[in-house]
C-alpha cells in the first residue's frame, strides 16, 4: 500500500484527504462514512482503501498533512531539532518571537486553508484519538516548545517552569482566538468576510505589544 504522506499531491490522494478534512470536521469520525468522503472527492469508495487502508489511515493520514502544514507555515523543521537559544540575549529572542507572531497571525486571521484545519482540530482536542497524538508529536509540541524556549530567554526563566509554559500556551491561544473567535470579531468590528489588511496589522501589533510586556517582568 503507498505511504499516504507521500501521496497528497497526487490528485485523487490529494481530494480525498480534503473532501476528508471538511467532513471529518463536520460529522466528526463516527459520522462520516468512505462513501461520503468518496462522493465528495469525486472518486470511488476502493480508493480509500488503495491509497489509506481503511477510514481511520486516512483520518491519520489528515493529521500528518495538518500537522505538515503547520511546521510549514510556523518555520519549524521536520525533526526534533531546535536551534539552540542559548546565545540569544532578549533581543534576538524577542525578534524571532515577534516573526512567529506575525506568520501565526496572518495564517489564522487571512488563510482559508486554517478554517479547513480547524473542526478537526478542535474535535480532537475536545475528544483527543490516536491523531490527537500524531498532531501534538508533530506540531502542537514542536511549535510549543520553540516558542517556550523563546520566551523564557525573553523573562529570563528556565523554560521548564510551569509559569512560562503557561504564558506560551496563552500567547497561543490569543493568536488562535483569531481563527476560533472570526466571526464574533467581525460582527463586533461591524465588518463582513475577511478581515481587512488594516485590522491583521492591528492584531498582530497587539499580540506583539503583550509578546514585548514580557520582557519587562
Amino acid at each position: 500500500m503507498p505511504d499516504p504522506r507521500d501521496n497528497f499531491e497526487d490528485e485523487t490522494a490529494g481530494k480525498l484527504i480534503l473532501a476528508g478534512m471538511d467532513l471529518f470536521g463536520q460529522y466528526g469520525f463516527k459520522g462520516t462514512t468512505t462513501r461520503m468522503i468518496a462522493e465528495a472527492a469525486g472518486s470511488n469508495i476502493g480508493s480509500i482503501a488503495y491509497y489509506f487502508g481503511n477510514k481511520t489511515g486516512l483520518y491519520l493520514a489528515i493529521a500528518r498533512h495538518i500537522a505538515s502544514r503547520m511546521r510549514e507555515v510556523f518555520g519549524i523543521g521536520d525533526g526534533h531539532d531546535d536551534p539552540s537559544t542559548e546565545r540569544l540575549d532578549r533581543q534576538q529572542a524577542l525578534a524571532m518571537l515577534e516573526t512567529v507572531v506575525q506568520r501565526m497571525v496572518r495564517q489564522f486571521a487571512e488563510q482559508p486553508e486554517a478554517r479547513r484545519w480547524l473542526m478537526l482540530v478542535m474535535r480532537e482536542q475536545a475528544n483527543p484519538t490516536e491523531a490527537f497524538d500524531v498532531l501534538y508529536n508533530e506540531a502542537f509540541e514542536r511549535v510549543h516548545l520553540r516558542l517556550t524556549r523563546l520566551i523564557a530567554v525573553v523573562m529570563e526563566r528556565s523554560p521548564e517552569e510551569p509559569g512560562v509554559i503557561i504564558e506560551t500556551h496563552t500567547l497561543v491561544g490569543q493568536i488562535v482566538f483569531f481563527l476560533v473567535g472570526r466571526y464574533p470579531l467581525l460582527r463586533r468590528l461591524g465588518l463582513e468576510g475577511e478581515f481587512p489588511p488594516h485590522i491583521v496589522e492591528t492584531a498582530e501589533q497587539v499580540v506583539i505589544s503583550h509578546l514585548r510586556a514580557l520582557a519587562l517582568r
